[in-house]
């Protein structure tokens, strides 16, 4: 098997084995992968292009070559730079996978504290950067065995997450990560918040509301979020109900009319307005170009 051959936007996900891999093409401004988090640790790998990343407080320019970290439970977001192609793979996987509930040396020293935010990655490895080749050749061999998942795959994918671990580690791509109290809460604000947005988007969210729920005023709420998410809430709103009406345009046979009462637009003529400026074309195009 070779890397290319990985499928456009499809994770391959074992319930026992908790990774994943996924490919994703950006093209003409899409997509848009918005603010999120995850308790696994990322690892993306940029074949070609350019995109804008978002880790935390910290926003960088991708480009081909890189190795881009993500640790378990950072806030972050890609985003396209105007019409430029981007294509990446990205490697999750649950630290449990290399022992994490463990109680021995390796678990308490290292992955509990990258676990829990004591520890973090460095953003991004370079081509000319120490260990670079070492490191990719080890990340393209743990993608093709969870990619083949030959028989008794489970033994070498974990014995190969590990040495990409040492690697890291051993390299110096993981540093102490010194955060104050008022960040970390102000983390914890946001995870709390994004989780909040994704169960309840159906619903009527006003930024009184979600101001409410964040114990702020709608004034200091709106600045807070552009400042932390890069994106006003109600843009951030819209666009989170606009890929799920893409999934289900995608994967159901549903009416625009019933998709766009399900994800929260009370207006047809506003979800189509929203959606032809996102996506470029009408929901019912969009249907027949993905099914």
């Amino acid at each position: 098997m070779e890397l290319h051959q990985l499928q456009q936007n499809i994770a391959y996900k074992e319930q026992g084995t908790p990774y994943s891999l996924t490919r994703t093409i950006t093209e003409n401004g899409q997509p848009d992968i918005l603010f999120h988090w995850h308790t696994d640790v990322e690892i993306v790998y940029v074949h070609e292009g350019t995109a804008r990343f978002h880790i935390d407080y910290d926003y960088f320019n991708s480009e081909a070559g890189d190795i881009i970290l993500i640790r378990p439970n950072a806030l972050h977001s890609i985003h396209p730079i105007g019409q430029e192609r981007h294509c990446m793979d990205a490697l999750n996987f649950h630290l449990d996978l290399t022992g994490y509930s463990t109680m021995d040396a390796a678990s308490i020293n290292y992955l509990q504290p990258l676990y829990n935010g004591e520890l973090d990655f460095v953003r991004v490895i370079k081509p000319q950067q120490a260990a670079y080749q070492a490191i990719k050749s080890c990340l393209f061999a743990a993608m093709e065995i969870g990619y083949e998942r030959k028989e008794h795959f489970e033994f070498l994918l974990k014995a190969q997450l590990n040495q990409l671990l040492y690697l890291l580690f051993s390299q110096g791509y993981v540093t102490s990560k010194e955060m104050s109290l008022d960040s970390y809460r102000k983390e914890e604000k946001i995870r709390s918040l994004i989780d909040y947005i994704g169960e309840h988007y159906q619903e009527n969210l006003t930024i009184e509301h979600l101001a409410n729920y964040c114990g702020y005023s709608a004034t200091h709420f709106m600045n807070f979020f552009k400042k932390h998410l890069g994106v006003s809430c109600i843009e951030y709103l819209i666009q989170f109900r606009l890929r799920k009406a893409a999934e289900l345009l995608q994967h159901s046979t549903i009416s625009v009319l019933e998709i766009a009462q399900q994800i929260g637009f009370n207006n047809l003529s506003n979800f189509n307005r929203q959606f032809k400026k996102y996506y470029q074309m009408t929901p019912s195009q969009y249907r027949k170009k993905v099914s």
